[in-house]
């Protein structure tokens, strides 16, 4: 409440710091008319006291302007020497390696002079946005020394009535994402995003649904094949009537391969692998969501699991069967409720995340959540550091099954995995002592916002098996961290690096 409170408060702030710039400009437009109004007196009158009054307020709007623009200087120059400063304690670069490192993001959000960020052609943007601005916006050329972008002169400031009304209706709509109480996808939105033809239109509101709506189950299992790719998004109705049968024919190939050398009962060397691969994948497979309505309405789904598994991990013998991989297959088979949709689906999202699925690569991964954690709460890196828990490799399995272990119930595991995939990396985060940048994606930071948010309880420990004890019992009840996640995602995402 008393974040809340502060909120409100700061708003409050900015609206009467609005108020008080527009009667500071009402009070120079007034004293422009009247200096007009005095030079027609003294063309008209050739009037002395005329001309005297003109002098006086001249001075005076002189005496209150100079300062102002001394302060601006000033500031200036502060920013840019701290720059020079902090350039070299960077973290953060692009990717490639040609473009140098930045400083934290932290330092970057006061510091970065606004001269240093690409702006568009002046002369381009105004031709191209001059037939769309609102009534009463002048263009104008004017480079504004404290935004450094193209400036409009602005209609008069919204009330403090209306800014409260939007501050407002801002924090009911986080507040009821954070409690999960979304609006509901219907089928009509769903339809209307496609042509006649099938194919889909608004690729934009797609992904805004699957990022801020519920869906119903018939509507999800339809989204998930375009999200994980096995539908294009540009196919129509008969495209996806190929796909269905192509995928179909193709998934009965893979599986044929290793039945048929399972069926040999030789001891030759891919006989073994299979034999191997099966063995691994039955002790994991009962054990998977067996209290789920999908396996336990029908047993055979399990063995539709198991065989799934299998295909996959002998078409992909660089990647081999990890433990845990059971548990996203499941995921996708009792969303989809299609043994071939599910499989090709997985297969896609593995393939695009197979560098995690080994030591080094879900390492990288880690090293980069200790970096962040590190920026956004020096204070908790340094504890879980003293705990030499800083290589975060307490929280690897979030990574691997997609925090879905770490859900309260298996509808809202769907629901964090699904905004978990659907918001591309962002931005890359050079980690230290190592020769590589990893790109940053969701579920880093929902790594971090989980921290975060437990941080009192983290900051309480004094020894690395309070951590892993801690670990065991989290549960996820509600959306407050995935949405704490989004925001720090969006902070780096529009960022002016």
């Amino acid at each position: 409440m008393d974040g809340f409170v502060n909120k409100f408060l700061s708003v409050l702030k900015v609206v009467t710091d609005d108020n008080k710039e527009d009667v500071d400009d009402k009070q120079e437009t007034d004293g422009l008319k009247e200096e007009k109004e005095v030079q027609n007196d003294v063309q008209e009158n050739g009037g002395k006291d005329a001309s005297r009054e003109l002098q006086l307020n001249t001075a005076g709007i002189r005496e209150e302007t100079e300062p102002v623009e001394s302060t601006q200087s000033g500031s200036s120059s502060n920013s840019s020497s701290n720059l020079q400063e902090d350039s070299s304690c960077s973290l953060l670069s692009y990717c490639p390696d040609d473009i140098p490192t930045l400083p934290r993001i932290e330092q970057c959000i006061d510091i970065v002079p606004i001269e240093d960020m690409p702006l568009p052609s002046p002369v381009s943007q105004l031709e191209s946005s001059t037939q769309s601005l609102e009534p009463g916006y002048t263009p104008s050329l004017a480079h504004s020394p404290s935004r450094g972008v193209l400036q409009r002169d602005r209609p008069p400031s919204p009330s403090l009535f209306d800014r409260s009304i939007e501050f407002f209706k801002r924090e009911f709509d986080s507040i009821r994402f954070s409690l999960g109480t979304r609006p509901v996808l219907t089928h009509e939105e769903w339809f209307n995003i496609f042509n006649a033809d099938g194919q889909m239109l608004d690729t934009e509101k797609f992904y805004s649904f699957l990022l801020d709506y519920d869906w119903p189950t018939e509507l999800l299992q339809e989204g998930w094949k375009y999200l994980f790719e096995y539908y294009e998004t540009f196919s129509n109705h008969d495209e996806r009537v190929l796909v269905d049968k192509k995928k179909d024919a193709e998934l009965e190939n893979l599986m044929s391969a290793w039945s048929e050398i399972l069926e040999k009962e030789d001891e030759s060397e891919e006989n073994a692998r299979v034999k191997k691969l099966i063995y691994l994948i039955n002790k994991d497979v009962p054990r998977t969501d067996r209290d789920h309505s999908f396996y336990t309405s029908n047993p055979e789904n399990s063995s539709v699991l198991r065989d799934l598994l299998v295909t996959f991990c002998f078409a992909n013998p660089d990647i081999g069967y990890v433990q845990g991989m059971n548990e996203v297959l499941s995921l996708f088979l009792v969303t989809v409720e299609n043994k071939t949709a599910a499989y090709w689906g997985y297969s896609n999202y593995t393939l695009r995340n197979k560098l995690f699925f080994n030591s080094t690569g879900l390492m990288a991964k880690l090293n980069g959540v200790s970096e962040l954690l590190n920026i956004h709460d020096p204070e908790l890196y340094n504890k879980l550091r003293v705990l030499d828990c800083s290589n975060m490799l307490f929280c690897q399995r979030w990574i691997l099954l997609g925090f879905k272990r770490e859900c309260k119930t298996f509808e809202m595991a769907v629901k964090v995995f699904t905004i978990i995939n659907s918001l591309k990396p962002t931005h890359y985060i050079q980690l230290q002592g190592l020769g590589k940048c990893e790109l940053l994606s969701l579920d880093m930071f929902l790594v971090v916002a989980i921290l975060i948010s437990s941080r009192n309880t983290l900051l309480s420990f004094t020894d690395q098996t309070d951590v892993y004890q801690w670990t065991g019992k989290l549960k996820l009840s509600d959306m407050s961290a995935i949405s704490h996640a989004r925001q720090m995602y969006d902070e780096w995402a529009n960022r002016n690096w």
